[in-house]
């Protein structure tokens, strides 16, 4: 009878042990698709708000900013509508007259505020600048917050090092 009981114990912890690595690999499936929920939600604003495909005939401000608003918290919306960020992507294109299109998005995460529900970032956009002759990649980085607050994410803070671009006194 006490080998039964000790066969039980056994397999009992066996069971819950199971039980445990079963749910952690549950929760860093749950982690890694959080990631690339939040990794393709990222691109997706970087396409709406640089991608110009004809540089002749650009976005204007109002409908990058139309295409982005969804992305945003208002405050950063409205900001961004302050700076006129996105009257930028527009002008860069038509000056040089090329197109841009994003490339690749690298995040980096660096830190979880579980208070307010925010991860902030730090990130790498590749983009290119092209026409029928000639394409060059440049990077642009920087940070951004996201808030993952009710299980919708938003952008609530968006900074960026300009970039130089060839033929430009300025940049992107």
């Amino acid at each position: 009878m006490a080998i039964i009981k000790k066969i039980l114990s056994l397999l009992f912890l066996f069971v819950l042990f199971i039980g445990v690595v079963a749910c952690n690999k549950d929760v860093a499936k749950e982690d890694v698709a959080k990631e690339a929920d939040i990794e393709k939600f990222v691109k997706g604003y970087s396409t709406e708000r640089y991608n110009v495909k004809d540089p002749s005939n650009p976005p204007s401000s109002d409908e990058i900013a139309n295409k982005v608003k969804e992305y945003l918290s208002k405050d950063e919306y409205d900001a961004q509508i302050a700076n006129r960020y996105y009257s930028i992507p527009s002008i860069v294109a038509k000056e040089v007259n090329k197109s841009i299109e994003v490339q690749n998005l690298n995040l980096e995460e660096q830190s979880k505020n579980d208070d307010d529900s925010t991860i902030d970032y730090k990130y790498t956009i590749k983009f290119k600048l092209y026409d029928e002759e000639s394409s060059k990649v440049y990077d642009k980085e920087g940070e951004l917050t996201i808030s993952t607050k009710d299980n919708e994410l938003k952008i609530t803070r968006d900074w960026s090092r300009g970039v130089k671009i060839d033929g430009l006194d300025g940049g992107l």
